[in-house]
């Protein structure tokens, strides 16, 4: 059986803050190559970035017929080339490689991709191998492209949650009102007091529906980002995501710059900066013998 190819056009999303911008990752994200059929580039700002992803899912699945969503983060530098290189696999869930926004210590925002249901998600922590994809557990959201097949297959396990949402992830999502229409008959049943006839299957029908609906997942009530928990779904509904680490993101940060990280560097990096320096010197030599003979002649 033939491999299914994802192709289409996409809806593209940006995601800002309504106290920021950097100009260099606006102007990147404005030179994104697109195909004819493509959308703009459409934007939503707001204080939570998980807030704002959900309205670009809104958008896309509610408002378009694009088969594909490419998002992009407001802080982030990207390639001109990133989204054609990521369609170009063809898959249904692919991203691109970038670091966390932090400095101490630098760290990818990958996960690996771990046993299925196994707590917590490990964060990668080498460099990965270039040329190849990789089957991650997670990523951020800031240079991922989904197909619309995966949102389509995710939709029925969340039973009514959120796509893009912070969450603990205690236990699986569930129907609130059929496990309310279940604690509903089991109390009915306390006052009621029918025959055992009745009482019996009534009882199995109604911890049935509990056993089903209430179901612990992680079991730990701290925050899981939203980055991880739409690949842990998207994983029970069939879909892996992919990185490609040559699709590389700069994510901008803003940090004490120690001289350590000027000792650090490594050979390649100190002899490009002492070129840098020597043809600007030279350069601007040039220019002050320039004007001196102009303003001598």
């Amino acid at each position: 059986m033939k491999k299914k190819e994802y192709t289409g056009s996409v809806y593209l999303g940006a995601v800002g803050s309504d106290a920021w911008e950097y100009p260099d990752a606006r102007d990147s994200i404005g030179k994104v190559l697109r195909r004819q059929g493509d959308s703009e580039v459409q934007w939503h700002r707001g204080t939570k970035g998980y807030e704002a992803r959900q309205l670009h899912y809104d958008s896309w699945l509610g408002k378009t017929s694009h088969p594909f969503m490419f998002l992009m983060d407001a802080d982030e530098v990207y390639q001109a080339d990133a989204l054609e290189r990521l369609r170009g696999h063809r898959l249904p869930y692919v991203t691109g490689y970038h670091l966390r926004r932090r400095w101490a210590p630098v760290a990818p925002l990958w996960f690996e991709l771990g046993p299925r249901g196994v707590w917590p998600r490990m964060p990668w922590t080498t460099v990965p191998e270039p040329g190849k994809l990789h089957p991650l557990g997670g990523s951020g959201w800031g240079c991922v492209l989904v197909h619309r097949d995966v949102a389509e297959a995710v939709r029925p396990l969340l039973k009514g949650e959120q796509f893009v949402l912070e969450d603990d992830m205690d236990i699986w999502p569930y129907d609130l009102a059929r496990v309310l229409e279940a604690l509903r008959g089991l109390r009915t049943l306390t006052t009621e007091r029918p025959a055992l006839s009745t009482l019996r299957p009534a009882l199995e029908h109604y911890v049935r529906v509990l056993d089903e609906e209430i179901r612990p997942l992680r079991g730990m009530k701290d925050m899981v980002g939203s980055d991880v928990r739409f690949p842990f779904f998207a994983r029970e509904a069939g879909y892996i995501l992919m990185g490609d680490p040559d699709v590389k993101c700069d994510h901008i940060i803003n940090y004490p710059l120690p001289p350590d990280d000027f000792a650090g560097q490594p050979d390649e990096a100190r002899l490009a900066f002492v070129k840098y320096i020597v043809t600007e010197t030279n350069r601007q030599r040039r220019t002050i013998r320039a004007r001196l003979k102009e303003l001598a002649g």
